[in-house]
């Protein structure tokens, strides 16, 4: 019993790491996307304003959001800087909590309080879910919005008119459609195998906690039923 307690104590300790990598992450993505919509990186490369200047090319990234002048010459502009390193440090922080965290709640417990246990981490998976799945058409406005408001130039950073929205229930994706053809993605890639990692995490937890509970259950009632043969 004390190892389960201290097992239970450390996770409780973990889950709060996982919350402020969580929170962490999350701003500084918000704020890679600001600077990185702001910044114009290849319209100032291109004009010469940063950088040695010659041939480039654009690499861009949407985790975190970043475009990166690359020169022939091996030198590179990114527009995110540091903000990439300390997002891919956030989210290292954020697995290795969430997944240690999750292995010491599963540590030891057995019957109805595995049931117990499990229940709150399905629901906590549930609402997780729900919560990213909201973010993610709450930052791409309302289905019914005009294609112009909705795939604005400081979003995307295509200064044309969008011909139409294309919009995706699971994994919620928010996709522009231009007239040459051209695409993109309002929702962040992360976001896809986020709801995918929830989902399969809500429902393993859902039914763990289904057959723990019927287990403490045949278990309880063998005890009961079970004759007396201590006479």
């Amino acid at each position: 019993m004390p190892n389960i307690r201290a097992s239970q104590r450390d996770a409780g300790r973990l889950w709060g790491v996982f919350g402020v990598a969580l929170g962490a992450t999350f701003v500084v993505w918000m704020v890679s996307w600001l600077v990185t919509g702001i910044s114009e990186q290849d319209e100032r490369c291109a004009q010469g304003m940063i950088g040695p200047g010659g041939n480039f090319r654009l690499e861009e990234g949407g985790f975190p959001p970043n475009v990166s002048c690359v020169y022939e010459d091996g030198t590179t502009l990114s527009s995110a800087g540091a903000l990439v390193w300390v997002f891919w440090a956030a989210f290292v922080v954020l697995t290795v909590s969430g997944l240690g965290a999750l292995a010491l709640e599963l540590t030891g417990i057995r019957g109805a309080k595995a049931a117990s246990r499990l229940s709150k981490l399905a629901i906590t998976g549930a609402a997780a879910l729900a919560a990213v799945y909201a973010l993610a058409f709450l930052t791409t406005g309302s289905p019914k919005s005009d294609p112009l408001q909705t795939c604005s130039a400081f979003t995307t950073g295509i200064y044309e008119r969008a011909e139409s929205v294309q919009r995706a229930p699971f994994p919620a994706q928010t996709t522009c459609v231009y007239a040459d053809g051209k695409t993109y993605d309002l929702v962040p890639g992360w976001m896809a195998p986020l709801e995918w990692t929830l989902l399969a995490a809500t429902f393993v937890c859902a039914t763990g906690a289904v057959r723990a509970g019927r287990h403490a259950d045949a278990a309880a009632t063998s005890r009961v039923t079970e004759p007396d043969q201590s006479r």
